[in-house]
């Protein structure tokens, strides 16, 4: 009797790397490749119609990232579980992965036996983070030692808004009128969200959203240096 196999649906918005994952992994034991997606929404879809035991998620896509797309994912499919491949090792983002329901993450530089563990395990029901993974979740913050400090909390949907329209260098004034609050409210969302993501500044803001892949533009520079030079407080 054939052993049972474990479905996986790869998701990366780079088709190079999708060729490479289902080289590597379609030759794998115990495991096969139902499917692929270039974005966040198809990813949904793909597993709205497959069901895949685990989809292999990038993070940095256009439409819709992958943390979005992890939370879409186990909506629409209890039994699917989500292993994140990703080159970026950010706390927040493991962070905002694991809330949302991931079961395990790893990177893109990570061996190929790694990632079969990692696929094993999930598949297993366990979690699984890269050892570079944890032990950037075990460093502190800046904040850890303030009181009542808990270190991490997720972007509301109002702090998203106001990080995309920061980085469609929108001013602080043209923010406050787009979204109907005053520009000191406006002011206040991006002090906290800065805190919330342990950044120092804007240009560290957009660097983030990038990452994300809420901006896909080559001229990341300039794009720092024009949203911090439109958002900067008055007397700076």
């Amino acid at each position: 009797m054939e052993a049972e196999r474990t479905t996986l649906l790869l998701v990366d918005d780079q088709t190079i790397i999708l060729d490479g994952l289902e080289s590597i992994l379609g030759n794998t034991e115990g495991i096969e490749v139902v499917g692929r997606a270039t974005n966040g929404s198809e990813a949904v879809e793909k597993v709205r119609t497959l069901k895949p035991d685990i989809v292999l998620m990038d993070i940095s896509m256009p439409e819709m990232d992958g943390i979005e797309a992890t939370k879409a994912v186990l909506k629409v499919s209890k039994g699917t579980r989500v292993l994140v491949l990703s080159m970026y090792n950010n706390k927040e983002f493991v962070h905002e992965l694991l809330d949302a329901g991931a079961s395990g993450y790893v990177l893109k530089n990570t061996r190929k036996e790694e990632l079969r563990e990692a696929l094993r395990d999930v598949a297993a029901g366990l979690r699984y983070l890269s050892k570079a993974v944890q032990l950037t979740l075990d460093e502190g913050d800046r904040f850890k030692d303030r009181e009542g400090e808990q270190g991490y909390h997720a972007l509301t949907k109002r702090e998203k808004q106001i990080v995309r329209s920061i980085c469609q260098e929108r001013t602080t004034q043209e923010i406050a009128e787009m979204l109907f609050i005053s520009p000191q409210t406006v002011e206040t969302h991006r002090r906290n969200i800065l805190h919330k993501l342990d950044l120092h500044n804007t240009a560290g803001l957009v660097k983030y959203a990038m990452e994300r892949g809420w901006i896909m533009d080559t001229h990341t520079e300039d794009l720092e240096r024009q949203a911090t030079d439109r958002l900067r407080p008055p007397g700076h």
